[in-house]
């Protein structure tokens, strides 16, 4: 049965994305990574080309097929893709988890430039689409100049302190938790933090929080980015920019990070809350969990586009809709 779904799902992801791709390898930090190049579909000059930006995780070019279903209307609107594995996946060299934000920034500026020396695209055709994690990346290279015309981003949490802290009560209050439970989880949580704070070793971190599931390599890259936050970064933000939460999304305080922006607006940056969306604008109220196991990717292969949210689409190419973003000046 598993290998049946399994073949289904690469059967499934090859339809949605083999289509009018072609490889395109890069250098970045001593490493070959390797990307996929989608053209818009029917022949269409491409109108602009939108860089897919991972979240956390060992991630494939297509998130495992995920991406697919935002790919082909995208396509079909006339718009270019260009995605590729992270660092030690897939075809790609090099290991994700030895990096930082910082590295991951320079990542991204590496492909665009080779996705606009191969393609012809200019900097204000190039836009940026992230997801989660990626809310760590972005914002920093959204300011002026910035090499890129116009960026979205699914699902950011500003703090990735605060946002660990709301995925950890999440958590514990889906596995039904006492209030009492609740709490010294919290401050469990609190704790482990503070302890990070001074920077211990894993064999130390280890011997106050127990050994746990948390590899020594997983151990460096959280040591490395826990005190990311781009609150700074915001102000600066000067291109075109769209931001979606999900409404009922478990990983990230969704609300309080929309209500943040409705305080501090920044004129270059639209938001919207999207109504029974997860985490990553599927149908909450089918893919209700922290985690993507292997029946939610049944579920999403089965559903296809009918997965997302009704108004995610929607929102999606509307905003998209005005050309004149990639008209180079």
């Amino acid at each position: 049965m598993f290998q049946r779904c399994l073949f289904l799902f690469c059967l499934w992801t090859w339809s949605w994305c083999a289509i009018a791709s072609e490889e395109v390898v890069f250098l970045h930090g001593g490493h070959q990574l390797s990307g996929q190049y989608l053209a818009p579909l029917n022949g269409q000059h491409a109108k602009a080309v939108l860089l897919f930006v991972h979240g956390d995780g060992a991630m494939t070019y297509d998130a495992d097929g995920y991406y697919a279903i935002f790919w082909q209307p995208l396509r079909e609107k006339g718009f270019a893709i260009f995605s590729w594995d992270k660092p030690g996946v897939g075809k790609s060299t090099g290991r994700w988890l030895n990096q930082s934000m910082s590295d991951r920034q320079s990542e991204v500026r590496a492909a665009a430039k080779a996705v606009q020396d191969k393609y012809g695209f200019t900097s204000k055709q190039t836009g940026l689409v992230g997801f989660s994690q990626a809310g760590w990346v972005l914002p920093e290279l959204a300011k002026q100049p910035s090499g890129f015309g116009f960026m979205i981003g699914i699902g950011f949490a500003s703090d990735w302190i605060a946002q660990g802290r709301y995925y950890a009560r999440t958590r514990l209050a889906i596995t039904g938790a006492s209030s009492e439970a609740l709490k010294a989880g919290l401050a469990d949580y609190d704790k482990e933090i503070a302890l990070l704070r001074t920077q211990p070793s894993f064999l130390h971190y280890q011997s106050v929080v127990g050994e746990g599931d948390l590899s020594k390599e997983r151990y460096s890259f959280v040591l490395r980015n826990f005190q990311s936050n781009a609150v700074l970064d915001y102000p600066h933000i000067a291109i075109p920019t769209l931001l979606l939460w999900g409404e009922q999304d478990l990983n990230v305080d969704a609300r309080s990070e929309y209500r943040w922006w409705q305080v501090h607006p920044n004129p270059w940056v639209t938001t919207q809350l999207i109504k029974n969306a997860s985490h990553g604008l599927l149908k909450a109220d089918i893919f209700h969990s922290q985690q993507f196991g292997l029946l939610q990717w049944i579920k999403l292969m089965w559903m296809e586009q009918d997965a997302m949210a009704p108004d995610v689409l929607p929102t999606l190419l509307t905003w998209l809709n005005n050309d004149m973003m990639y008209k180079s000046q």
